[in-house]
């Protein structure tokens, strides 16, 4: 678990921050933990990573909550890549992009809301599979922007941001 110069964990420290920037007005606000690449040793590797997130994480919403900051805020705590569901000959797991988790909270999104399953072992998504481009999607209608107005130029060509497939999940908001 990484601390600062005062023995508290920097990811408990960039959650309060966090909060502070968006009590402060500011509209966006990026906080990364890094270092979950467990490819060895996962289950000691993660005895010193995930302490700092079970207890930094709900705080950072408790908190929002308690202030009022939640109902207009959204939230999402997500992953690069899921993780093999077997463990490797190190002892580890590896990168896994069939299926993966992220979590919202606030800005109006229902709490306890589940939607997808893995089949048993965590290799395929079973059921209600959401595309990276529909979680953009559904990200940016809750920020109250239109994906399907929001497009980059690239070798003379307009693309959209979600491209063309992204649509906003109504499972997710309900």
């Amino acid at each position: 678990s990484v601390r600062d110069i005062y023995g508290r964990h920097k990811f408990g420290q960039s959650c309060l921050l966090a909060r502070r920037l968006i009590e402060a007005g500011t509209r966006f606000v990026p906080v990364s933990s890094g270092g979950w690449d467990t490819h060895r040793d996962n289950f000691n590797e993660l005895k010193k990573l995930l302490p700092p997130l079970d207890q930094a994480f709900p705080a950072l919403l408790g908190d929002m909550k308690e202030r009022g900051l939640l109902e207009k805020t959204l939230v999402v705590w997500l992953t690069d890549f899921g993780r093999t569901p077997i463990i490797n000959s190190a002892t580890g797991r590896d990168h896994w992009s069939t299926a993966s988790i992220a979590c919202m909270a606030g800005a109006g999104t229902p709490a306890g809301n589940i939607l997808g399953k893995t089949d048993d072992i965590g290799h395929l998504v079973a059921e209600d599979s959401v595309h990276i481009h529909d979680f953009h999607a559904t990200i940016l209608g809750i920020m109250g922007l239109d994906h399907t107005r929001l497009t980059f130029r690239h070798a003379g060509r307009d693309f959209r941001l979600t491209d063309v497939h992204g649509r906003i999940v109504h499972e997710l908001l309900a």
